[in-house]
């Protein structure tokens, strides 16, 4: 995404602000660039979150596990944004996913920049695609198509309770 015009971090509203969980669930920790229908957004990643490796010389690497829920949040964020009220109340679901590419990884004591898109929408169903890069540009993730369901805060309290 190039081309925005004001990137200072107050620019954007606090990604916990907008996301419904806090740390440490909370995988971005800042919105970069947003226009309609695109985002860039990006976490900081620490060792300490990492746990690390003690005792060897290898630095500790983000799970990909870790790098999808956090571009995932990077969808959540655009949705929220471009609902113009934070989409209060609402949850971003996971469903699936097609051609995703982990083609990197990233390390402690670097950023992890995503560039997600949405494409169709339909009704609460939306589908983003997007990459994911290091601070210095190196590709970690290619996602081709994400697919995820907006629901009712609430629906999943209830379907939790009823259990």
């Amino acid at each position: 995404m190039t081309g925005h015009a004001d990137l200072r971090p107050e620019a954007f509203p606090d990604p916990a602000d907008l996301l419904p969980y806090g740390h440490p669930a909370l995988h971005v920790d800042r919105i970069l660039a947003h226009r309609p229908g695109a985002l860039t957004a990006v976490k900081a990643v620490s060792g300490h979150e990492l746990g690390g490796h003690a005792g060897s010389a290898r630095p500790a690497r983000l799970p990909s596990t870790l790098v999808l829920e956090s571009f995932l949040q990077a969808c959540g964020l655009l949705v929220a944004l471009d609902a113009g009220d934070g989409a209060p109340g609402r949850l971003l679901v996971f469903g699936s996913a097609r051609n995703l590419r982990f083609e990197g990884a990233v390390r402690a004591g670097e950023l992890l920049v995503h560039e997600v898109e949405r494409g169709d929408t339909d009704g609460d169903t939306t589908v983003f695609s997007g990459v994911s890069r290091t601070g210095d540009g190196q590709l970690v993730l290619t996602v081709e198509r994400a697919i995820t369901l907006s629901r009712p805060a609430d629906s999943l309290a209830a379907a939790s309770s009823a259990d």
